[in-house]
């Protein structure tokens, strides 16, 4: 049996992953799972994991259950996957299911291996593509997730935190692939703001209003914040300033740009200190517990910057704060004095 779910929303991808894998060990025992990387990064490179995936196949379960082999980044092997595909005909495999998870989009993979991709996607086969949400199917999700939670909320707080969650430029659409990933963690905060009850002066059943939107989701802006950081590493001080000024002409309040470029910078200095310890990017994922689309994007910024640089940054930074809770320096102003300072 074979499983195929690819797309750039990663949060719904990993959702529907462990949705999977959960389900396979109410009824197994979990001995017979396996989880094979094909990514960069590949534990003993790609052509040890093809060996081992050829010992699962070839080899029967020693337990009497169904083995569950989940293969991520398996585009990367594109040609040999799809032979020992056909060869043992892996669709009609009742005794194994083959869970393929890839978190690109169609055009994407079939540029990778057309011949892989219409082998996953054809019939028998399972085939889920999780591509970023808009209008009313992005509402009903939301609307889902907040019950899943025990939560409920009010259609125009729905469409604040929406708005709230999802790129400026395109309110209605979730855009970037990491949105998912932002709105779950406010759902989970609203929901447990709610079921505080009456601590909180309200009633325990009560919907997420407006109010509870305001006052606990602050408007988004990290789903800019790399292309803010990308103008800066550009040394491109037109764009640079022209989107901080666009975000602070907006109504977004200077100290929470100035908490997102903080995070950001953190981010830089954490993966850029691994890769100069020469740690292999699968691991840089796991030491820094961030979102992996998060990870790419700073993995990315780190070849512009030296590490002087990034410590400069952080003491300007530091003093900005210092200046801004002194009373010296207005915050925004101290932005765009941060901007100038790494030599824009």
């Amino acid at each position: 049996m074979i499983i195929f779910l690819y797309g750039r929303d990663s949060y719904r991808l990993k959702q529907n992953l462990d949705k999977i894998t959960a389900e396979y060990r109410k009824k197994n025992s979990g001995m017979s799972f396996s989880i094979l990387d094909f990514g960069p990064d590949a534990q003993g490179g790609i052509k040890q994991q093809l060996g081992k995936l050829n010992d699962l196949i070839k080899t029967a379960s020693f337990f009497s259950e169904k083995r569950l082999i989940v293969l991520k980044s398996a585009f990367s092997a594109g040609e040999e996957i799809a032979d020992l595909m056909t060869n043992w005909k892996l669709d009609a495999d009742k005794e194994r299911i083959l869970v393929f998870t890839e978190n690109s989009e169609e055009k994407e993979l079939v540029k990778k291996d057309k011949k892989l991709f219409n082998l996953l996607s054809a019939k028998p086969n399972i085939a889920r593509s999780f591509e970023p949400l808009e209008g009313k199917q992005l509402e009903n999700w939301v609307k889902k997730e907040m019950e899943t939670s025990g939560g409920k909320i009010e259609p125009a707080a729905l469409r604040k935190l929406i708005s709230y969650t999802t790129n400026p430029a395109s309110r209605d659409k979730l855009s970037d692939p990491t949105a998912t990933w932002r709105l779950k963690q406010e759902i989970d905060k609203l929901v447990n703001y709610k079921s505080a009850g009456d601590n909180n002066g309200h009633a325990k059943d009560e919907a997420i209003n407006i109010s509870d939107i305001e006052l606990l989701v602050g408007p988004n802006v990290n789903l800019n914040i790399f292309e803010v950081i990308d103008a800066i590493a550009s040394k491109n001080k037109y764009r640079a300033l022209t989107m901080l000024y666009n975000h602070l002409e907006s109504g977004v309040d200077p100290y929470h740009i100035f908490s997102m470029v903080i995070f950001q910078f953190r981010n830089l200095l954490r993966v850029k200190t691994l890769i100069k310890n020469v740690v292999p990017y699968a691991n840089i994922v796991k030491k820094t517990g961030l979102n992996p689309y998060v990870v790419k994007k700073t993995y990315e910024q780190c070849k512009k910057f030296d590490p002087d640089e990034l410590k400069r940054a952080f003491a300007t930074l530091a003093q900005t704060e210092i200046s801004a809770k002194s009373g010296t320096m207005d915050m925004a102003e101290g932005l765009y004095h941060f901007t100038l300072s790494l030599g824009v």
